[in-house]
């Protein structure tokens, strides 16, 4: 059954602190805080270890900050629906892992929820920096800690040797935090930055990953950077070459 009542319940929290962000807008550090002590606990309790505690958590935070760049009330109302949605994967997935950690339909639901989580990240500290004239280096260590972090949550489900999982996650993190900085000076908006990251950040993690499971071939390495690149050629091609803020 796909519906569990304590992830719902967690959901449903999510959801209403959202909305109680959108109209009330003075008591966002406070519902904000809360929230973030929920995924926290909840996350740790559904999932029986801390680090599954990182996706909810980060999720969180950056769905507070892409609720600040979404104007329309119609479209907030549809992201905080599909956030609470992608929230409630996170948690349930969390739960199933932490019952059985090679429930590949747990993973996939991990997996799901991580892509989300990252996207959500990248594109909401870019358009926070955009917005609010944040220093470049606070975006770099955002991108950082959200990659070094998350990576790790997900490694930590098919290696288990600690140190090595860490050394590849900062890798990954130290090489994303070097292309947001490479990326600040093209004359993009924060969805379109958000979507390349990511598409950026997948190629690496997919690598990583394969090699983990001793899966990864130069076939498959090469294909997946063609396949990619051409997305990110048509994602360009077809977006506006100034800021979106």
């Amino acid at each position: 059954m796909f519906l569990k009542i304590q992830p719902l319940l967690y959901s449903l929290v999510f959801l209403a602190g959202l909305e109680l962000i959108l109209f009330e807008e003075g008591l966002v550090l406070v519902v904000s805080s809360f929230l973030f002590l929920i995924s926290l606990y909840g996350g740790r309790k559904l999932g029986g270890k801390w680090f599954f505690s990182i996706l909810p958590v980060f999720f969180t935070l950056s769905s507070v900050a892409l609720l600040y760049l979404v104007t329309l009330r119609y479209e907030q109302q549809i992201f905080a629906a599909i956030a609470s949605l992608m929230y409630y994967l996170s948690l349930y997935g969390a739960m199933r892992l932490g019952k059985y950690e090679n429930d590949q339909t747990a993973r996939g639901m991990n997996m799901a929820a991580m892509a989300a989580t990252v996207f959500f990240a990248y594109a909401g500290a870019y358009g926070l920096y955009l917005n609010f004239l944040v220093p470049l280096y606070w975006l770099m260590l955002a991108y950082l800690a959200v990659t070094l972090l998350v990576s790790y949550q997900y490694f930590s489900l098919i290696k288990k040797e600690t140190r090595t999982v860490w050394t590849y996650s900062f890798i990954l993190a130290l090489i994303m935090a070097e292309l947001i900085w490479t990326m600040n000076f093209w004359p993009f908006g924060y969805l379109t930055t958000g979507v390349i990251a990511l598409i950026l950040y997948y190629v690496l993690w997919d690598i990583v990953q394969s090699h983990f499971l001793n899966a990864l071939s130069r076939k498959r390495a090469i294909s997946n950077v063609f396949l990619f690149s051409f997305l990110i050629i048509l994602i360009l091609v077809t977006s506006k070459w100034i800021p979106v803020i």
